[in-house]
């Protein structure tokens, strides 16, 4: 099939920058989410997951509802292709996506480094507390002392 029918081209182009535009907000979000990481707000860092997760839930739900449409790219890609404009929102949205890993990478590392130092926090606490514990029972239990002994 030929794209001469512009109803199909707008189509298409309607159905990409939605997903664009989808992918842009989750972008934000996701920027957003390092800082919130690094201030360790957990309430305002599961309201942006549940925020992304809705968009990841419209992204899944405009592509079902477009699937004759995702059929025609794939079959008319060199046509489509050959479009200035279907070229730049095809390069902008792998740009946003790019984009999208990068912070998204960035804020698993932090998170895994937060949980690294919690971790360690934790450790040190339980040292410090089965030192005390012993202390306590040691601190009941006088041993006799050298002097006693001898008298």
């Amino acid at each position: 099939m030929k794209y001469q029918n512009s109803l199909h081209i707008e189509e298409v182009f309607s159905y990409l920058i939605q997903k664009k535009e989808y992918y842009e907000e989750i972008l934000k979000l996701t920027k957003k989410q390092a800082d919130i990481i690094k201030s360790s707000n957990t309430n305002e860092l599961n309201s942006i997951i549940t925020a992304k997760e809705k968009y990841v839930k419209d992204i899944i739900r405009l592509e079902k509802l477009n699937i004759k449409i995702q059929e025609e790219i794939i079959s008319n890609r060199k046509t489509l292709i050959s479009d200035k404009r279907f070229n730049s929102l095809l390069k902008q949205l792998q740009s946003v996506i790019t984009e999208l890993i990068h912070y998204d990478q960035d804020s698993i590392s932090l998170l895994s480094s937060s949980i690294d130092n919690t971790n360690t926090k934790i450790n040190n606490l339980n040292k410090r507390r089965r030192s005390q514990q012993s202390m306590r029972e040691y601190g009941g239990k006088r041993p006799p002392r050298l002097v006693n002994i001898l008298q």
